[in-house]
Formats: structure tokens, C-alpha cells, sequence
């Protein structure tokens, strides 16, 4: 079963997923085997109902031109958009997974950017090749509430 980044407890006693999520074979309890995808640092303790971001970004810049194609991929929990050279430059999303939690923030001074699903990901069910703008200025919270599917919370 696969897991979301806040529904664990304890110690993490191996490495775990940039965005924290695992995948066990069982239920997870004392003794239960999960499978890391990278690196969350062994000893860190993961509370139930906490969601925790293991890795931050900056300094990235969307892709001159826009589109989905070659739309810079973001990796982070965390990505700090600094550059947007021209209105609809692009970034993507991670692979949705469910439970998958991604924050973006257009720290562009004026131009607003494009961001993209991965695939056939949508983003608040617009189609996939169209993307949501996200303006300069805004922050915006990416969940993932079933796979192919990423719905956004935007900042005032």
C-alpha cells in the first residue's frame, strides 16, 4: 500500500521519499518492512497527522517560452520560482501520487507562469496540455488527493 507524506509515526529508520512518502507491504506497525524512493535522514521522527517537507528549492527559473513539453520539472517539496522571463514561461509538476503535497511560489517580479501537471496529470481538472497560470507574486499549494489529479490552493 502506499502511503501518504503524514500518516506515519515513529522514527524513520532508512531513507524516504523527497516528499516523504513510503511504500509498505503491510500494515505498518513495529517491525514493518517500507521501501524508500531518496532521502529523508535516518532518526527523523515523522508524527501522525503532521505533513512534514523534507527539501526546499530556489532559484529556479521557468522555462523561456512555455509549454508542457519542456516545462522545467520540479522536484522539490518546496519550489521558489525566481525567474519568469516572459508571461506563461512554464514549470510541472512531480508524477501525482496520492497524498503528494507540492508548494510553488512565483517569486517573479512581474510576469505570471504557467504550471503543468506531469503526463496526463491535470491541475483543478483543466485539461492537461492547457496548465493553470499562477501570477507573480503568489505562492500556491499543489495537492493530490488520487493519481492523475492535482488540485491547487492559491495564496491571497
Amino acid at each position: 500500500m502506499s502511503l501518504s507524506p503524514y500518516v506515519l509515526k515513529g522514527k524513520v529508520g532508512a531513507a524516504l521519499g523527497e516528499f516523504g512518502s513510503v511504500t509498505a507491504s503491510g500494515a505498518v506497525t513495529a517491525g514493518t518492512t517500507v521501501t524508500a524512493t531518496t532521502a529523508l535522514a535516518a532518526g527523523t521522527t515523522v508524527t501522525a497527522g503532521t505533513q512534514f517537507v523534507t527539501s526546499a528549492a530556489t532559484t529556479i527559473t521557468a522555462f523561456a517560452g512555455g509549454g508542457q513539453a519542456s516545462a522545467t520539472q520540479l522536484s522539490k517539496g518546496v519550489n521558489h520560482v525566481t525567474t519568469v522571463a516572459t508571461a506563461a514561461d512554464s514549470v510541472k509538476l512531480p508524477a501525482s501520487a496520492p497524498g503528494l503535497v507540492v508548494h510553488v511560489i512565483n517569486g517573479a517580479a512581474s510576469n505570471s507562469m504557467q504550471v503543468f501537471g506531469a503526463g496526463t496529470d491535470t491541475i483543478n481538472d483543466v485539461a492537461t496540455a492547457t496548465g493553470v497560470a499562477q501570477a507573480a507574486g503568489k505562492s500556491a499549494t499543489y495537492v493530490c488527493p488520487v493519481a492523475g489529479k492535482w488540485y491547487r490552493v492559491l495564496s491571497a
